[in-house]
């Protein structure tokens, strides 16, 4: 009688076999390059002015705050 074992798990490899990392596999390499392809030139591309100003700005605040105050959900 043949081995169903590979039916039960509905295709998936047995549970003693590791599954290939992600970065293994085609697609998600495929993908990986398409992504960089499209975007890496506007990641690329220095900040506008108006939100470097916005980032000075709250760091500013935060100073004068103080340091030891941290953002909800972040650990101390």
């Amino acid at each position: 009688m043949a081995d169903d074992s590979s039916k039960a798990g509905g295709g998936r490899p047995p549970s003693d076999r590791s599954a290939p990392k992600a970065s293994d596999r085609p697609f998600d390499m495929w993908l990986h390059k398409q992504l960089h392809a499209m975007y890496d030139e506007i990641t690329n591309e220095p900040l506008p002015d108006g939100l470097l100003k916005l980032i000075d700005k709250d760091a500013a605040r935060e100073k004068q705050n103080g340091a030891s105050e941290k953002p909800p959900g972040e650990k101390a």
